[in-house]
């Protein structure tokens, strides 16, 4: 069985196992947004890896020719919804009514901090639209270039039959996320008396980002030298750019954020927020490391 096969079935069972441990009541009660947390995990790695897996089938039917992939479009398509949602997203902070919808809706789930927008807009002004600046053109070139960068991707990966760098690329983004957690629960504040970004995500620290990126990578490249072709100081390499570049990718959204006054872009996805919150980290180091990986192929 190839290595990313046992990859996928190896995650979907610790995903799943965790989801089900949090299920029980007595752990539920103590743990709701952890339980939603791991819901919406599991709900989001089952769509990936059930079109990973189908998009994997191949067509033999002329031996002589090479394999073939008739289900790759579903995987393209995943990507594209992906995009669509996250179009949306973008779509109704900018419309003045849906942004003070979305706004009512964050609040009556707990969810709306006092978050001070950089430049205030009342959802009463009677223009339909807020007027587009630098950042939310910046921003949303950075999504486009993310989906498109992620199709690109999985196109080079199909035709060098290297299956595993999709996931390697794409968990090295969410081991960055959990890592700088845990660092910053840990050690943050403790040696740099101010934050990251203090102005733009209060809750992050430097030492969550320096120490966390770290141990990201680290975990990131003993996963990379399992399921890529790739030696170990290149998954390193790549690794890390990918950790740091998370960090940025989720500055820049957490700016646009603040800038319409919201703390998530959305709802969809219990105890994450929207499909923008999941995937900030992505958003500039999915297009440099498929641009290197084209490059040096």
């Amino acid at each position: 069985m190839a290595t990313d096969t046992l990859f996928v079935i190896g995650l979907m069972m610790v995903v799943s196992l965790t989801w089900a441990l949090l299920a029980l009541p007595r752990l539920r009660k103590r743990l709701p947004k952890i339980y939603l947390i791991a819901r919406s995990w599991w709900l989001m790695l089952a769509a990936l890896c059930a079109c990973y897996v189908i998009a994997k089938i191949t067509d033999n039917s002329q031996p002589s020719q090479p394999p073939t992939y008739p289900y790759q479009w579903l995987l393209i398509a995943f990507f594209v919804l992906i995009g669509l949602r996250g179009s949306y997203e973008i779509k109704r902070l900018w419309c003045l009514r849906n942004k003070a919808v979305l706004i009512h809706k964050l609040q009556a789930r707990g969810l709306q901090a006092n978050t001070q927008p950089f430049s205030q807009t009342s959802p009463h002004s009677p223009q339909a639209y807020t007027r587009l600046n630098l950042l939310d053109l910046l921003f949303s070139f950075a999504f486009i270039t993310l989906i498109v960068s992620l199709i690109a991707l999985q196109q080079l990966i199909w035709q060098r039959e290297q299956y595993g760098v999709l996931f390697f690329v794409l968990y090295a983004s969410q081991f960055n996320d959990i890592a700088q957690y845990l660092c910053g629960r840990l050690l943050g504040h403790k040696l740099f008396k101010r934050g990251l970004a203090s102005t733009i995500s209060p809750n992050k620290s430097i030492e969550g980002a320096l120490f966390g990126s770290m141990l990201a990578a680290l975990l990131a490249t003993l996963l990379g030298i399992w399921l890529t072709p790739f030696s170990w100081w290149i998954c390193l390499l790549a690794a890390y750019g990918l950790a740091v570049s998370g960090i940025a990718g989720d500055l820049l959204e957490s700016a646009f954020k603040r800038q319409h006054g919201v703390k998530d872009t959305g709802t969809m996805l219990a105890g994450h927020g929207g499909v923008l919150d999941r995937v900030d980290s992505l958003l500039i180091g999915v297009p440099l490391f498929t641009l290197f990986y084209w490059l040096l192929g």
